[in-house]
C-alpha cells in the first residue's frame, strides 16, 4: 500500500501500527489536556463541564439547554444537574423561553462572567504550551482536518 493511501491508518491487518492511528493520538492528547485542565480548574473550585458551559454562554449569550448540551458535549440529563448546581452558585440563570414555553434558556450572570475570565487566564498557559512551535497555518490546517473528520462521523 502506498504511503499516501489513507487506508494505512485503518486498524486492520499485520501492517497496522497503533502509533500511526490518528485516534490513538487524539485520545492521548485529550487525556493529557483533561489532566492539565483539571489541575488548574481545581484551584478555582470548578471543573471542565462548568468551564465548557461558561465559555459557550459568554460567547453566545442566551442559549437553550438543548443547544448548550450539543456545544458542551454533555448529555442533557447530566447537563441539567450541572446547570442546577451552577444556578445555585449564582453563575447562571435559567428562564423559560418567551417564544416557546417548552424551551429553557440559560444565560450567564456577572459572577459567571468573572469566573469565566479567571478560568481563561488560568488555562491560557496550557494552550500556549500546547501550540508551541506551531504556526497559524498549521493550526488552521489542523482545525480544518478535525472539522472534516467530525462532519464525516456526523453523517448517518
Amino acid at each position: 500500500m502506498a504511503d499516501n493511501d489513507p487506508r494505512r491508518f485503518i486498524p486492520e491487518g499485520e501492517g497496522f501500527h497503533y502509533d500511526e492511528f490518528p485516534f490513538y493520538w487524539l485520545v492521548r492528547l485529550h487525556a493529557l489536556y483533561t489532566l492539565e485542565l483539571e489541575k488548574v480548574l481545581k484551584r478555582l473550585n470548578t471543573g471542565i463541564p462548568q468551564r465548557r458551559v461558561l465559555i459557550v454562554l459568554r460567547q453566545h449569550g442566551v442559549v437553550s439547554v438543548s443547544t448548550l448540551a450539543m456545544h458542551v458535549v454533555i448529555k442533557p440529563s447530566t447537563l441539567t444537574r450541572i446547570l442546577q448546581r451552577m444556578r445555585e452558585a449564582g453563575l447562571i440563570e435559567m428562564r423559560t423561553n418567551a417564544e416557546d414555553a417548552r424551551v429553557t434558556d440559560v444565560l450567564i450572570t456577572p459572577e459567571g462572567v468573572d469566573l469565566a475570565a479567571r478560568i481563561e487566564e488560568a488555562t491560557r498557559r496550557i494552550f500556549v504550551r500546547s501550540y508551541r512551535d506551531l504556526d497559524a497555518v498549521e493550526l488552521e490546517r489542523l482545525m480544518k482536518v478535525l472539522r472534516h473528520m467530525f462532519v464525516n462521523l456526523s453523517e448517518h
